[in-house]
């Protein structure tokens, strides 16, 4: 067996043995990216372990511990309080509130993994008081945030269009934007209806325990907050070095136990996401990842080309960064395809990015992470880590379809 195959058929085989054997998928990464990359890619070790994403390991440290703060001393848990207040009771309108807010806040430049770093840790303890499906709570913030970060100011959106116009297609930013709002907007609705979220009963309010007020710890927990919101939207500053400081700062003036704090760190969601990095490194050296490409392309033809490509983006992105790692790597090769069998371009482009940005809800990319992580200690994270990665497969479909009957 050659060792592209066999990087393939690792990624496989760490999902499966990790789903049914409840093993770690990243620690089960870590031995497969070992064995293939030193006994058949004959990588130095010191190359296998730079597949370790460490920029993503840090944001996902800093962004956990300044939560972990916030949840240890009851910040969370009252502004969570709050936002239900300020819906009257409405259960149903909360999931609708977070998918705007966080489109809203990712389109204004913030993109979709800094909105979903700050929201969702919010959404998740809203999720745990009032009962809501955290599936659904998660659902709604990942695809508000992917409508807005296809924005031409965010990050994802600059990167589409800079990799768009290296290969020489000029102004497509905005349409591919538009196309992107329609099709994650098309996405919440269908899981607000399937998971229930419309028949989420009213609240009497006046049943309901008001929430305290703010003591000294939980204040000074939201100005740093606001303070580390601001510097990473508005200053453009790192994400994990900025919530790193946020946490110390807050540490240093006694806001939590430092113990509790830590102990609020997902270690297990860490080390799934960069572990299963690591694997996927070693297979695109191995050449695993154009041995899926190459097979998608043996069926395209100009009809087919696009919600293939948009299948193809999503299996990729399932297991790794649709910014990252899924445009760079596709979007050059469009003119390529185009050349090939026909088609057109701007769809090919704007369907691997459609189909990239539906899927990351996947557990063991970014944003799915990012909710797993978020999720409180009375949250079933097994039983959302399947959940996820299930509606992460099922968007493949969803992804192929739209694409095919013209929406995208």
């Amino acid at each position: 067996m050659n060792a592209a195959l066999a990087s393939v058929i690792a990624i496989i085989l760490a999902i499966v043995l990790g789903y049914f054997r409840r093993i770690n998928i990243g620690m089960l990464s870590i031995v497969f990216a070992f064995f293939i990359g030193h006994f058949m890619v004959e990588l130095p070790a010191s190359e296998i372990v730079s597949g370790w994403p460490l920029n993503l390991f840090f944001m996902l440290l800093a962004m956990t511990l300044l939560f972990g703060i916030a949840r240890a001393n009851g910040t969370l848990e009252i502004i969570a309080n709050k936002v239900v207040e300020a819906t009257s009771g409405r259960r149903r309108l909360i999931p609708p509130a977070f998918f705007v807010m966080s489109g809203v806040l990712a389109a204004l430049g913030a993109g979709n993994i800094s909105i979903c770093a700050l929201v969702l840790p919010i959404a998740m303890t809203i999720s745990s008081e009032q009962r809501i499906s955290p599936l659904l709570m998660a659902t709604m913030v990942i695809a508000g945030a992917n409508a807005g970060g296809l924005s031409p100011i965010a990050p994802t959106g600059i990167i589409g269009v800079t990799l768009s116009e290296e290969i020489g297609l000029e102004g497509i930013g905005l349409s591919i934007f538009l196309k992107q709002i329609i099709a994650q907007s098309i996405l919440a609705a269908i899981l607000y209806f399937l998971l229930k979220g419309h028949q989420l009963e009213r609240i009497n309010m006046d049943s309901q325990n008001k929430s305290e007020p703010f003591n000294r710890s939980q204040k000074i927990s939201i100005v740093v907050f606001l303070l580390v919101v601001i510097g990473i939207i508005f200053g453009n500053l790192n994400i994990g070095l900025t919530a790193f400081t946020g946490s110390v700062v807050l540490l240093l003036l006694k806001a939590a136990d430092e113990e509790e704090a830590l102990k609020a760190v997902p270690w297990s969601t860490i080390i799934l996401v960069c572990g299963v990095g690591m694997l996927v490194q070693v297979a695109d050296h191995a050449g695993g990842i154009d041995i899926m490409a190459d097979s998608l392309k043996t069926i395209m033809n100009e009809h087919t080309a696009g919600p293939i490509m948009a299948v193809m983006g999503g299996i990729l992105s399932i297991v790794s960064s649709a910014s990252g790692v899924v445009m760079p790597t596709l979007i050059p090769a469009v003119p390529e395809i185009v050349a090939g069998i026909g088609g057109d371009a701007t769809q090919i482009i704007s369907a691997i990015i459609m189909g990239a940005h539906v899927v990351t809800n996947s557990p063991i990319s970014t944003l799915g992470a990012l909710a797993v992580a978020a999720a409180g200690n009375d949250i079933d994270k097994d039983r959302l880590f399947r959940n996820l990665l299930l509606f992460a497969v099922i968007g493949l479909g969803y992804a192929a379809l739209i694409v095919y009957i013209g929406i995208v």
